[in-house]
C-alpha cells in the first residue's frame, strides 16, 4: 500500500521551497525600497548640508569683507593729488582694500583717503593704531574704513553708525605714517613746521620726510639726514625713529598691533 504521508510530504515540498522564494522575493523588495528610501534620505540631507555650507561661506565672507560705495574721495600718492570721483567702490577682503572705479583699479595703502564733499574728514583704508600718551601710551586697534572728522573744533572717531570723540591722541600705522588730530609742530633739522589736524606725515628712518598739511592742502617732501621731532606739553615722538617719549619714560611704538583690543565706542573706554 502506498504511504499517502510520503505522497503527501513529496508533494508540500515544493509548495514551501516556493513560500520561501516568495517571502524571500517580498524581503528583497522590501529591502530595495528601504535602501531607496535610504538613498533618497542621504542625497536630501547632503543637500541640505551643502546649501547650509555654502550659505555660512557666503555669511563669513561678507563678514570679512567690507565696502564703501559712491564717496567722492582725494588722497596724494608720490606727492601728487589723485582724486576719485564718480561712480567708485573700496572693497577689503582680507589684508587686501582695493578701490574700483569705471576705468581702474588701484590696491590701497594706509594712506587716509579725504572726502571731497566733507570738509575736515579722512577715511583709514586699512587698520591703524590709536595712541593715546596721557594714558601712558594706551594703543588700541582701529578697524579699516573707521573714519575721523572734526565738528566745532572736536575730532571724532567713527565707525558705521558709531561715532565716539576722542582724547588728545594720535594715529600710527605701524610703519611710518602718522596722522595727527590736533595741531601740532614737526621740527625737522631746526626748521618749524605747523601742521593742522587731521594732517599727516610719512617719515623715513634718516632719508625724506612727507608732510601733508590739510588746512593749507599743500603735500611737500623734506630731505634730511637728521631726526623729525613732534614736541607737545605732554609728550614728544621722534617719527624717525618710532619712539615715544612722555616724562622720563622713552618707548618705541608698537609695529604689530593685530592683537591689540580693539577700540570701542561705549562710555567706559
Amino acid at each position: 500500500m502506498r504511504n499517502d504521508n510520503n505522497v503527501n510530504k513529496k508533494v508540500n515540498k515544493p509548495n514551501g521551497k516556493v513560500d520561501r522564494i516568495e517571502k524571500k522575493a517580498k524581503r528583497t523588495k522590501k529591502d530595495k525600497k528601504a535602501t531607496k528610501k535610504e538613498t533618497v534620505f542621504r542625497l536630501l540631507l547632503t543637500l541640505i548640508l551643502l546649501v547650509a555650507i555654502v550659505a555660512i561661506g557666503i555669511y563669513i565672507t561678507r563678514l570679512n569683507t567690507d565696502f564703501i560705495e559712491n564717496y567722492n574721495f582725494y588722497q596724494y600718492i608720490g606727492g601728487r593729488k589723485i582724486s576719485y570721483e564718480g561712480a567708485l567702490k573700496i572693497t577689503s577682503k582680507g589684508e587686501i582694500t582695493e578701490l574700483s572705479t569705471t576705468n581702474m583699479n588701484i590696491q590701497l595703502d594706509s594712506t587716509p583717503l579725504y572726502y571731497v564733499d566733507t570738509d575736515n574728514k579722512a577715511l583709514f583704508p586699512s587698520n591703524v593704531e590709536l595712541v593715546i600718551p596721557s594714558t601712558n601710551g594706551q594703543v588700541y586697534k582701529i578697524n579699516r574704513f573707521s573714519n575721523v572728522y572734526m565738528d566745532n573744533g572736536v575730532v571724532y572717531l567713527q565707525y558705521r553708525d558709531k561715532s565716539k570723540e576722542l582724547p588728545e591722541s594720535f594715529i600710527f600705522d605701524g610703519s611710518n605714517l602718522y596722522f595727527f588730530l590736533d595741531e601740532v609742530t614737526l621740527t625737522i633739522d631746526d626748521k618749524d613746521y605747523e601742521l593742522s589736524p587731521l594732517s599727516y606725515i610719512v617719515a623715513y628712518n634718516k632719508s625724506s620726510i612727507e608732510i601733508y598739511n590739510k588746512a593749507e592742502d599743500k603735500y611737500e617732501v623734506v630731505e634730511t639726514d637728521g631726526f623729525g621731532i613732534i614736541e607737545t606739553d605732554d609728550y614728544s615722538i621722534n617719527v624717525s625713529l618710532d619712539t615715544i617719549k612722555y616724562g622720563d619714560r622713552e618707548q618705541l611704538l608698537l609695529k604689530k598691533f593685530d592683537d591689540l583690543q580693539m577700540f570701542t565706542f561705549d562710555d567706559n573706554q
